[in-house]
């Protein structure tokens, strides 16, 4: 009896079934056809993480955040305002089809309501090296730095998927996926601890400039700082009309890259090139000058027609080239000036390529000013004077650098005529950028010599009663290595004159050259060495620190 009534239960159980399948296929065809016509697919892009941007020490300078997303494409609107957690300027951007970044805590209750929410990503910055590191618009594309420069590597691959979407808007299936791809991470040169150092020690001084620091053996940059500075995340949310006015406005602009796209007079900076003109068109470095403080220009009549003064008003007595470079002495190199032409001077700097961009990879870099008798008449129409040789050779007149040039000039010194071209990204993924020679010259070894002995008397010459020091010895005469350099003081038409250091350390096997510029800051001695003096104590200072790491405890690659 058992046993029939399960037979039974089967049996109209399958009758049922078809019963059940004959109304759906049959009787109810045209109403479920209806339905899945009203279906709609929808390809949702899945957006793909941008690649971190790190210093060579580790320090995330910019990443992408995970944030909560309510897409009204995907969400009934009616059902959402039903929940009662999004306010009415929030319901009324959905309606207008926009998307609403939400907290987690609200997404999760959403998502438990039946929203449906989605990822996206905001890129976020710290303040480290902005000029360096760049910014992304709105749309997370690079706009500037190295976020511009290397936006195909940063950026990812997005994803999709198909969903089918109810006509009440509510998501019931997906029926595809490609997963998206996260861009590639880019390691920098930049050192975020000597960084934050120079980036301070310029805001201490309140004034613009730049300090540069890099490996000579590799072209890396190590700082690239540049005052006053901007916030990169202001760029990435967006300014107001009125924020962008007052931003815009604002002076000096911290938009500008002051170390690549600034160009100055390098008051007497640039007379380690003057002297290695003198070298290398065969002018003895022994022959020695009377400085008095005043040299008397006279025409071929010998009537004084000009005077200029040396920024010593006693004058430093019988000054050769060595001392001339210590004491950077005027006097000395108005007349080497006028001994060498303008001609040759030119000749010298085009040899060493100093006077062009040096191809770094950031946008912006201009190039200096060459000037030259065809330059001026073709420029200014009028001749070539001996007061624009004079005034040449101390580094003011019509000449202009940009320091990342000046980087070139002593870089080329410290590493005996070999120049790596600068760069600031260390690798992109895992894979390392190689270092390439931009500029390589051929000069005799004794000059290389003899300039780099000069400027280590520039820091190190303690002098006596008959000898000057060094221009920059009160600065560096305690520092625990022998750093090679050179003072610059460009006079300027309004205010205080700019302030320069440039050199390289230590001296007997360099390892990193350095540049600081101050706009208005004074002395070259002064603000500009003070500022070298810094960073290069913190270089050094950290690399004691891993040097006194036991081998075994360090980590390895």
């Amino acid at each position: 009896m058992k046993n029939r009534l399960i037979l039974l239960f089967m049996a109209l159980s399958f009758i049922l079934i078809i019963i059940k399948a004959f109304q759906v296929q049959i009787l109810e065809h045209e109403e479920h056809r209806r339905y899945l016509d009203l279906l709609q697919t929808r390809i949702v892009k899945i957006p793909a993480p941008r690649g971190k941007i790190l210093s060579s020490d580790g320090k995330v300078l910019a990443r992408d955040e995970e944030i909560y997303v309510l897409d009204p494409w995907l969400n009934n609107i009616d059902e959402l305002k039903k929940t009662g957690l999004l306010t009415p300027e929030e319901i009324l951007r959905l309606i207008r089809g926009e998307k609403i970044v939400l907290d987690k805590a609200r997404a999760d209750v959403l998502s438990k309501k039946g929203a449906r929410i989605t990822m996206d990503y905001r890129r976020r910055y710290t303040r480290i090296a902005p000029h360096v590191v760049g910014y992304v618009n709105v749309d997370r594309k690079g706009m500037y730095g190295v976020e511009r420069v290397y936006n195909e590597f940063l950026t990812g691959t997005e994803g999709v998927k198909m969903v089918f979407i109810e006509p009440s808007g509510k998501v019931i299936s997906e029926v595809m996926r490609s997963p998206p791809k996260p861009g590639e991470d880019v390691t920098l040169t930049i050192d975020s601890r000597i960084q934050e150092m120079a980036e301070e020690s310029l805001r201490e001084i309140g004034k613009p400039g730049s300090v540069i620091l890099s490996s000579v053996k590799t072209g890396e940059i190590l700082v690239l700082a540049s005052f006053p500075g901007y916030n990169p995340q202001d760029f990435y949310e967006g300014f107001t009309k009125r924020e962008w006015e007052r931003f815009s406005r604002e002076s000096p602009s911290p938009l500008i890259n002051r170390a690549i796209s600034s160009v100055y007079n390098p008051g007497s900076a640039i007379k380690i090139l003057w002297a290695m003109a003198a070298l290398l068109n065969g002018i003895d470095p022994e022959e020695k000058i009377n400085c008095h403080g005043v040299f008397e220009y006279r025409n071929s009549k010998g009537e004084v027609v000009a005077r200029y003064r040396d920024w010593k008003k006693e004058g430093h007595g019988p000054t050769d080239l060595r001392k001339a470079i210590r004491v950077s002495c005027n006097i000395y190199f108005y007349q080497l000036g006028l001994k060498l032409g303008a001609d040759k001077m030119v000749e010298t700097a085009k040899k060493l390529g100093i006077f062009g961009k040096t191809g770094i990879d950031l946008p912006g870099e201009k190039e200096g000013l060459l000037p030259s008798p065809e330059w001026k008449t073709a420029r200014i129409g009028e001749p070539w004077y001996p007061g624009d040789t004079i005034l040449m050779s101390i580094g003011q007149g019509y000449l202009e650098v940009t320091p990342i040039e000046l980087l070139k000039l002593v870089s080329l010194v410290a590493n005996r005529g070999v120049f790596y071209r600068p760069h600031v990204v260390k690798k992109i993924g895992s894979k390392a950028v190689k270092p390439e020679i931009e500029t390589q010259v051929q000069i005799d070894q004794k000059i290389w010599t003899f300039l780099k002995n000069a400027m280590v008397d520039v820091t190190s010459f303690k002098g006596s009663n008959k000898e000057d020091p060094g221009t920059a010895y009160h600065v560096f005469r305690s520092f625990p290595y022998r750093v090679a350099g050179k003072t610059g003081t460009a006079e300027t038409a309004i205010g205080a004159p700019h302030s320069w250091f440039v050199g390289f350390a230590p001296a007997e096997d360099p390892e990193v050259a350095i540049v600081v510029m101050v706009e208005h800051g004074g002395y070259g001695s002064g603000a500009a060495a003070q500022i070298a003096k810094k960073v290069l104590l913190e270089y050094f200072k950290l690399k004691e620190s891993v040097q006194e790491i036991p081998a075994s405890s360090r980590s390895q690659d």
